[in-house]
């Protein structure tokens, strides 16, 4: 049920790309769309506690419409706010952008941290003999080698579905942290940047397809096109952390409650990574980042297809977790920042973004239940290669654009292809 309705999120998350982020947020402004948009975070929060398919469907095509207008004004105002703060402090655009992605990731990671702690305190065993070792049968099919057709008759105690009140304690914290976010968000504590983030006035009509159109005109530039596969990667490795890395290592080997303490240091080195990335790229650049992110990445995919998950071992996946959170906080930042920068139309990069990025998260959850394991790491390897390779380019392409503007006044999205 759990990468089902992943999928069907995802899905969902898509078609809202390509017709509601501009409309709702010429409708509500960006404030109160992130602010109404969580509401929906927590109806499916909700529907988890009661984990049937009546209720879980239902509240994933909801998260699914809400999280595109979500994040494209989230990203759209960090561009804007990015832009007033660069002015004020005489630094470039490029710079500001990453730095403020970098701390709305760290800040974004740090629920992460909060959430992993809050999970492996409720899920954990209440009762003497309650966390019990997996057999050496069961412990086979952990790991690379789980496939989902060839475990036969084979139990493993760590893949069994905690009690009903257990899950309900979990979702009743984590509903009560996010409509903590809404008060917050919707209070005069957030600036509207009304002035900032001002639309132009079209007609409702023409604004409920301006953004489909957008984004789809927005696949012209040779520079998106290229971003796609390493957008599709952040898709991607974000589902195998989230279901294969979750189920088929730690929850296989180590048991359900340790999961949250061994994704603890990904979103610990995951929030200082997006802290640090952010501030770091001023005097680096972006391509360094890229670079360590690929080398890491690639050397954890293939690391995975020789390893052979062992409990006495438990020490590996959090140095594996924490690895991860520093590519992660690589993949997330600066990939938010190069839509920024890289392109005019914010809101239409920004849905292009999503919406190639959830459809990495679909691709990964629609087969999750269907390949084994170890196929699904060389998808991943693929992806990672081709989409290394048009970053690369699209860098080269910024490069040239930037030494051009320096002789002449031509904006760079007007020279892009």
């Amino acid at each position: 049920m759990g990468t089902t309705n992943q999928s069907i999120l995802y899905g969902a998350l898509v078609l809202s790309c390509l017709l509601l982020p501009k409309l709702m947020i010429r409708l509500l402004k960006h404030k109160r769309v992130m602010g109404f948009a969580f509401i929906g975070y927590i109806l499916w929060m909700g529907a988890n506690g009661v984990g049937v398919w009546g209720t879980m469907v239902p509240a994933s095509v909801i998260v699914g419409i809400v999280a595109a207008p979500l994040w494209t004004a989230q990203c759209s105002y960090f561009t804007k706010v990015a832009g007033k703060y660069c002015k004020l402090v005489n630094c470039t655009e490029e710079a500001a952008v990453s730095v403020f992605f970098g701390i709305f990731f760290c800040f974004f990671q740090t629920a992460s941290i909060l959430g992993s702690i809050i999970s492996s305190t409720v899920l954990r065993p209440r009762t003497e003999g309650g966390d019990k070792p997996p057999t050496p049968e069961a412990l086979a099919y952990c790991g690379y080698r789980d496939c989902p057709y060839q475990q036969g008759n084979v139990t493993n105690p760590n893949l069994e579905k905690p009690k009903s009140s257990v899950i309900w304690t979990m979702v009743g914290i984590y509903m009560g942290v996010a409509f903590c976010a809404v008060i917050i968000i919707l209070s005069p504590l957030v600036d509207p940047l009304q002035r900032e983030l001002e639309d132009e006035k079209k007609p409702l009509k023409e604004e409920a397809f301006s953004l489909f159109i957008g984004t789809v005109r927005h696949l012209k530039h040779k520079k998106q096109l290229l971003l796609i596969p390493i957008t599709m990667y952040s898709g991607l490795e974000q589902a195998f952390f989230s279901a294969e890395w979750n189920n088929s290592f730690i929850t296989c080997t180590i048991g359900i409650w340790k999961v949250g303490l061994a994704t603890l240091p990904f979103g610990v080195v995951n929030a200082i990574c997006s802290f640090s990335s952010g501030r770091l790229v001023k005097y680096i650049g972006r391509w360094p980042f890229f670079l360590i992110g690929f080398l890491i990445d690639f050397g954890i995919l293939i690391a995975l297809t020789r390893w052979r998950p062992d409990p006495g071992k438990e020490y590996l996946f959090y140095i594996i977790s924490g690895l991860w959170g520093l590519t992660d906080g690589i993949w997330q930042t600066q990939i938010n920042a190069l839509y920024g920068c890289a392109f005019k139309d914010s809101e239409a990069a920004f849905s292009n973004y999503r919406m190639w990025e959830s459809l990495g998260s679909i691709i990964a959850f629609a087969y999750s239940k269907y390949i084994c394991t170890n196929a699904k790491i060389y998808v991943q390897i693929s992806v990672l290669c081709v989409g290394i390779i048009g970053y690369s380019i699209v860098e080269i392409m910024l490069y040239k654009n930037k030494r051009l503007t320096k002789t002449t006044t031509v904006e760079p999205d007007q020279n892009e292809d």
